[in-house]
């Protein structure tokens, strides 16, 4: 399975671009994003990760109209497909994903989505 493609001469809606339009992968390969200060990382399904130079900010409105993705942080945000349940540790709430990783997710984004 390939995760990234060259720029076609078509523009497809769908696939995430990077690189200033060189490179892209398609949203159901991205398991979340995390914010490093003005970058964010692509946390990919095959264990790679995409560091982009735009912000998680620019990136979340991008993603949230493609398919299931939510900011469930102020540094992380998550494609649903991904999320297994929602734990709580103290006051920490920490989702765990269907690929063994585990992220932080605020106290309201908590409630939101275990309701």
């Amino acid at each position: 399975m390939k995760t990234f493609y060259t720029k076609p001469n078509f523009c497809d809606p769908q696939l995430i671009w990077f690189d200033h339009g060189k490179t892209c992968i398609l949203p159901e390969e991205v398991v979340y994003l995390s914010s490093l200060e003005n970058y964010t990382e692509f946390h990919l399904k095959c264990g790679k990760k995409v560091i982009s130079s735009r912000t998680l900010k620019i990136h979340e409105t991008q993603l949230v109209a493609k398919g299931q993705f939510a900011r469930v942080h102020r540094k992380f945000m998550l494609n649903m497909q991904y999320l297994k349940h929602i734990e709580r540790h103290g006051e920490e709430h920490v989702a765990h994903l269907t690929t063994g990783d585990k992220i932080i997710v605020s106290r309201r984004q908590a409630k939101r989505l275990n309701n």
